[in-house]
C-alpha cells in the first residue's frame, strides 16, 4: 500500500463551529443536513470539543465482516469506501466499528462512512482553527488511535 494521507485531529484547537459537519453533509446531500455528516463533533461537559471521523484502520474490522464486498480499500490511498450497489444494509460493519464511525442511513437502506472526499476533504478545507489537517500518515493507525483515545480520555476527565 502507498503512503496514505489521513485526516488528523488536534482536539485542543476545535472551536465547535460545526463547519466540518456542514461541509461534509452538503457534499453528499446538496444541503446543510448535519445528521448526514460523516464527521461528528463530540462535546464534553468541560467545554472540550473533538471532531471524530473514520480512522481508515489498517486492520479494519468492517472490512473483515462485510460479506458482500461492499467495503473496499483503495490500495493507492488506503481509504475504505462503500460500494452502495453491493451494500445490503445488514449493518454488520456498523456493529463492529470500535469507534462508531460507520452510519446506517434508513433513507437509502445502506451504510455510509468517510471516504476523505476522494483526496480533498471538505471538512479540513473549511476548518477555521486548524483542528483538522490532511497530511501523510506519520504512524500506524494503532498509534493514531492511541493518541486520539488519550486526548478523549483527558477531555472526559475534565468534565
Amino acid at each position: 500500500m502507498a503512503i496514505m494521507k489521513s485526516i488528523n485531529v488536534v482536539p485542543g484547537r476545535c472551536v465547535g463551529c460545526l463547519n466540518c459537519e456542514l461541509a461534509c453533509a452538503s457534499r453528499d446531500w446538496g444541503q446543510y443536513f448535519p445528521a448526514g455528516s460523516k464527521i461528528n463533533l463530540v462535546f464534553f461537559k468541560s467545554g472540550g470539543k473533538v471532531p471524530v471521523t473514520c480512522f481508515q484502520c489498517n486492520d479494519a474490522p468492517c472490512l473483515k465482516v462485510c460479506r458482500t464486498g461492499a467495503l473496499d480499500r483503495n490500495e493507492a490511498t488506503g481509504v475504505i469506501s462503500v460500494n452502495a450497489q453491493k451494500c445490503i444494509g445488514c449493518r454488520t460493519c456498523v456493529s463492529v466499528c470500535p469507534f462508531g464511525n460507520i452510519a446506517y442511513r434508513p433513507s437509502s437502506s445502506r451504510v455510509e462512512k468517510c471516504d476523505q472526499c476522494q483526496g480533498s476533504p471538505r471538512c479540513v478545507a473549511i476548518c477555521p482553527s486548524g483542528a483538522l489537517t490532511y497530511t501523510e500518515d506519520a504512524g500506524t493507525s494503532a498509534d493514531r488511535r492511541r493518541k486520539f483515545a488519550q486526548s478523549l480520555l483527558e477531555a472526559s476527565q475534565e468534565s
